[in-house]
């Protein structure tokens, strides 16, 4: 099993290269810092404990536009941790988030064009780039209480085309 130690001088340059997953979830966990909808959350998946540890201390000392950030409590996974970033929601938080994407490129290696995301419960992944974060992530409380009721309005009519689908192919037989 492969152990970190804390790096407790602060990061340097590839310190969690290999550690951090390129993938972003944005808005799938609720905020501890106030109402999801002005408040976007993002988790990070990180290669053991006390890499995501540093990472906490290094995104909190380092940006004064996030509100807080943690580590799960529980693996995810064997020896993942989930870190949880959250940032007050307003029309320029694409510009912080990418900020902190620029500085996380040299600690995790991870360039900025591999970045992806997912919104809330979606299962598709996007490039993290303006345009689809713009397009995806709700901008301001309002934004955000309608996409969540959209999004929750079309799966519930997914799933129950699904289950008519599934109730005609028993009828007919296929199934």
């Amino acid at each position: 099993m492969n152990k970190h130690n804390q790096l407790n001088e602060g990061l340097q340059a590839d310190d969690l290269k290999y550690l951090v997953d390129n993938t972003i979830h944005i808005d799938e966990y609720n905020s501890k810092m106030g109402d999801p909808s002005d408040v976007v959350t993002l988790s990070f998946k990180v290669k053991d404990l006390m890499p995501a540890t540093d990472l906490v201390s290094f995104l909190e000392n380092g940006y004064d536009f996030i509100l807080d950030a943690d580590v799960s409590t529980g693996e995810v996974a064997d020896n993942e941790r989930l870190v949880f970033v959250e940032v007050q929601r307003r029309p320029n938080v694409y510009k912080y988030i990418n900020e902190m994407l620029d500085d996380l490129n040299h600690l995790t290696g991870v360039n900025r064009g591999d970045w992806k995301f997912r919104w809330y419960k979606s299962n598709e992944y996007e490039p993290m780039n303006e345009e689809n974060f713009t397009k995806s992530v709700p901008q301001n409380p309002a934004q955000y209480e309608e996409s969540v009721k959209s999004f929750n309005r079309v799966k519930s009519e997914t799933e129950k085309l699904n289950s008519d689908i599934d109730a005609i192919k028993k009828l007919s037989g296929i199934i």
